[in-house]
């Protein structure tokens, strides 16, 4: 959305009174801290719609790449994005805790990690959670991941834990059982070897090399983990059945 279609949709919802003013006479060329206000007031309104909120923080967002410029309204741009990771709206919602694990918050993850243990109330689904959290290596995120695999079995859940777990290096060992696990559920091993690759990239060579020799391996497995190989340069010394 423009800035001036933004001001317009603003001042229709903050009243007649403002409508007249503008009607009364040109609206001036205001700089881009005018407009950020205006969002972050339509931001704070209750009657403002969840298309307008997120319409908000996207013109905030776009704005805040402006460095100097920006100041003036930064730290009122991040409360409330804070706020907003409470919004009604889960759009709303996602779209505010996307900005600030983007900014590695500690706000943000406290409340995602919370939310996952079930001692606050959760602000997104699970595997929507995890795969925010999968963006910061804080100590906490490996933790909650691994209490996620103990504990849910949800394949599409299990399987943005386990991307959770290709920033926490003390999830070696774990990652290596995930992917040779035959019971485990494919897309998940298959993530698994990803998160191996990226962690120890020797330890996963080994482990490939065991699958892509086992002729009881699923196909697509092999396929997946000896494709990871050829882009290393490496070739499988075993043929993929």
């Amino acid at each position: 959305m423009k800035a001036k279609d933004y001001r317009e949709q603003v001042a229709a919802e903050l009243g007649p009174a403002t409508q007249t003013e503008s009607a009364a006479a040109p609206a001036p060329v205001e700089p881009p801290v005018a407009a950020w206000r205006a969002a972050l007031v339509s931001l704070a309104s209750s009657s403002s719609s969840a298309d307008t909120r997120k319409e908000a923080l996207q013109l905030l967002q776009s704005g805040s790449f402006l460095e100097r410029e920006f100041e003036p309204v930064r730290a009122e741009y991040v409360e409330a994005l804070r706020r907003s990771a409470s919004d009604p709206s889960e759009d709303v919602r996602r779209y505010a805790l996307g900005i600030l694990m983007g900014q590695k918050d500690d706000f943000a993850r406290r409340k995602l990690v919370e939310g996952l243990q079930g001692t606050a109330a959760a602000l997104l689904p699970p595997a929507a959670a995890l795969s925010l959290l999968a963006r910061d290596d804080h100590a906490s995120v490996g933790a909650v991941a691994n209490q996620i695999l103990k504990s849910n079995t949800d394949p599409a859940v299990r399987m943005q834990a386990v991307r959770v777990l290709a920033r926490d290096p003390s999830s070696v060992q774990g990652l290596e059982e995930i992917l040779h696990n035959k019971d485990e559920f494919r897309e998940v091993r298959r993530a698994g070897a990803v998160a191996l690759k990226n962690l120890a990239p020797d330890r996963f060579a080994k482990s490939a090399t065991t699958i892509l020799n086992d002729q009881n391996e699923f196909p697509d497995i092999k396929s997946t983990v000896g494709g990871a190989l050829e882009l290393d340069g490496i070739v499988p010394n075993a043929t993929r059945r």
